[in-house]
């Protein structure tokens, strides 16, 4: 009877009316709030990497020994801080774009505060934490509309200690690395929190828990470092091949759709013949091949002959392939397009060849999910009117005999997309973007970032070429060697190296991630509830029952220790807090 009493108490504690919230839940919530604002400053355009780590050690810390309720909370607000401020560029499309995604973002972390409450009170909770930080990005990644991957930990990291560990295991490897060293330095401060409220900071070395807190932070320490070990591919390995990128520019106002159309192809045909005029002065070396961004033409060349005129006579110009980006139609009506890259080869015997369509469109950017439903709810969904379709197969091209991985704008963020691509047989990866619509606001910088975590995660020189900014040319180390600015008309053109041979992180594929966030899972609703069953089952058993108040570390209040350093976890067990 008193287990059915306990049950329903549970029951009763979950489903309970709202009431005011107290002091402590307020607290809480704003600390959540700015420690998942924080996290930004670790991603580009700010770019402070160590702050990841301790905004990780901020949220452990928020959790620890909560309820799973408590939790719950902790995470949305987390999420919200975050989400908010990474998606702050989509301001650009009006007022409720960036509340409506910061809000949907800030829901995976609603669960993951859950589990990370849950696993806060196990042995070994800093592992199973962040393995919970790879579970939740594998959410975000996949659902729904095939995920937004954008804001992973791995991402804020494409000049740190961690970065080589991408060559390794790819993104989760980086983020697991992150989040398990911010786990840590937060466990060693707990440590040393007990120890100072027991007394016994000062005893000495001796002390154990003095000695657990000092292999703690060296642990969060030695696991950056363990990226030094890892052989990184060599700039200088590889048959040279020299590629230009062009950056037409978009104009900025002044023009109605068909006209702006128009002006985007005009500047980057421009961009190319003043490229043409340089090889012909001698100012500029003649590359292998060109790449223009996506977008390069929001015109269909299959079905305007003289759009196609034009740019033909540009390729001819500069005598090399080109790898033109263009909008083509995919039904008669033209309310359906593809997101296209043509091999463009010059003449005699030239024109529009192999091509590759987008795979991984944006939901809400690039289509409208539920276009009939929506778009009389929310008259303003009828600017966008019509549906990019995707495409299929993997971005494997060749120009003038090299085989590239080419990935379009926002596919870069997308493990499978990239990797499909390099062992698809791309020695060089092709970045073409569009980023207009996001001119000073930094997503261009975030996206940059990610392809430089890419490069060194495949081994493989980067290549960005975006219709506005940021274009840039990147080595399999992430170093950037030369780079635009955005609103500039300009091209760059560089030897680099071709590379054939995969990483360990092509070859091991999802896997690393597939273990993670299995494990996450696990922990926080399979072990922690197996456990948390095995000690009520002990409890009940005369010789192994302990009164909860006996219990080193019992929790005074709301999550507070009362006593010197306890085991956390069989308090919070023994009073029923792990649910």
């Amino acid at each position: 009877m008193a287990n059915v009493d306990e049950a329903g108490t549970r029951r009763r504690r979950w489903f309970r009316r709202p009431g005011r919230p107290s002091a402590e839940a307020v607290r809480l919530a704003a600390l959540a709030l700015l420690a998942g604002a924080a996290l930004n400053l670790a991603f580009a355009p700010i770019g402070w990497w160590p702050v990841a780590p301790l905004a990780v050690a901020a949220f452990s810390a928020l959790v620890a020994g909560r309820t799973g309720r408590r939790g719950l909370l902790i995470g949305f607000w987390f999420g919200t801080g975050f989400c908010w401020v990474m998606f702050q560029w989509l301001r650009v499309f009006g007022p409720g774009a960036q509340e409506a995604v910061g809000i949907v973002e800030s829901l995976y972390f609603v669960p993951f505060g859950w589990g990370m409450a849950r696993v806060s009170v196990m042995r070994f909770a800093p592992l199973w934490q962040a393995c919970l930080w790879v579970t939740e990005e594998y959410g975000r990644s996949r659902w729904p509309f095939g995920g937004f991957s954008w804001g992973r930990l791995a991402f804020s990291q494409p000049d740190s200690p961690f970065t080589p560990l991408a060559a390794v295991g790819g993104a989760p490897l980086v983020t697991f690395a992150v989040a398990l060293s911010g786990a840590l330095l937060w466990r060693a401060a707990l440590i040393v929190w007990r120890e100072r409220q027991a007394g016994t900071l000062g005893a000495g070395f001796r002390q154990t828990g003095t000695r657990w807190a000092a292999v703690m932070v060296v642990g969060a320490l030695v696991i950056p470092s363990l990226g030094f070990a890892v052989p990184l591919t060599s700039p200088d390995s590889g048959p040279p091949v020299r590629i230009a990128l062009i950056q037409g520019n978009v104009p900025r106002v002044g023009f109605g759709r068909d006209e702006q159309e128009a002006a985007v192809l005009d500047n980057h045909i421009k961009e190319t013949e003043v490229l043409a005029a340089d090889i012909r002065s001698g100012k500029a070396a003649k590359p292998d091949f060109v790449v223009w961004p996506e977008n390069g033409s929001d015109m269909d060349p299959y079905s305007d002959p003289g759009v196609a005129g034009q740019i033909q006579q540009a390729v001819d110009d500069v005598g090399v392939p080109v790898l033109v980006g263009a909008v083509i139609n995919a039904n008669a009506a033209g309310t359906n397009v593809l997101n296209r890259l043509i091999v463009w080869t010059p003449d005699p015997g030239g024109g529009m060849g192999a091509t590759y369509d987008k795979t991984h469109l944006v939901p809400f950017g690039e289509y409208l999910p539920f276009r009939g439903i929506l778009t009389k709810m929310i008259t303003r969904f009828n600017m966008i009117p019509r549906d990019f379709v995707p495409g299929h197969g993997k971005g494997v091209l060749t120009l003038s005999g090299v085989t590239v991985a080419a990935v379009i704008c926002f596919e870069v963020a997308y493990d499978d997309v990239v990797r499909n691509a390099v062992k698809g047989g791309g020695q060089v990866l092709l970045v073409p973007s569009n980023n207009a619509s996001y001119m000073g606001t930094g997503q261009t910088y975030q996206q940059l970032a990610i392809a430089r975590f890419r490069a060194v995660e495949h081994g493989r020189w980067t290549m960005e070429a975006a219709t506005s900014g940021v274009s840039a040319v990147i080595d399999p180390h992430g170093k950037i060697l030369a780079q635009t600015g955005e609103y500039q008309a300009r091209y760059l053109d560089m030897q680099v190296r071709r590379n054939t041979t995969l990483s360990l992180a092509d070859r091991v594929g999802a896997w690393p991630e597939y273990v993670f966030a299995l494990l996450g899972l696990l922990a926080a609703i399979g072990l922690s509830g197996a456990a948390t069953t095995l000690r009520r089952v002990r409890a009940l058993i005369p010789g192994f029952r302990t009164p909860v108040d006996t219990l080193p570390g019992a929790l005074d209040g709301d999550g507070a220790p009362s006593g010197a350093a306890g085991d956390a976890d069989l308090q919070t067990a023994a009073k029923g807090r792990a649910l």
